[in-house]
């Protein structure tokens, strides 16, 4: 999804430059058109490129994210599994065996 919106609107900004320009230097309509159509068509696979490599840098940040919570939630876990453990009573062997 953001690199198709990345594409769209580098595309369309490429195109409405360009015939900006264009329109400014008083070039023919067939050549402002031209250019602009290859500007749109340029831009646009730059900007699903660009778009492209800012997915899977946001991809790999939030992989990289999740597996350091659970890590952390992991270790928290364990933290109070031993804790528990060392708060119950231990049981001390000097009584001996019970008699009844």
């Amino acid at each position: 999804m953001v690199s198709r919106f990345a594409g769209a609107s580098l595309g369309l900004l490429a195109f409405a430059v360009t015939i900006a320009a264009g329109l400014y230097t008083h070039n023919p309509p067939m050549v402002i058109l031209s250019r602009s159509i290859l500007a749109l068509i340029a831009f646009c696979i730059i900007g699903l490129l660009s778009g492209r490599a800012a997915q899977s840098v946001i991809a790999e940040y939030e992989r990289n994210k999740r597996a350091e919570i659970e890590r952390h939630y992991r270790e928290d876990a364990a933290k109070e599994e031993v804790e528990e453990q060392s708060k119950k009573k231990p049981i001390d062997s000097r009584m001996g065996p019970m008699r009844a």
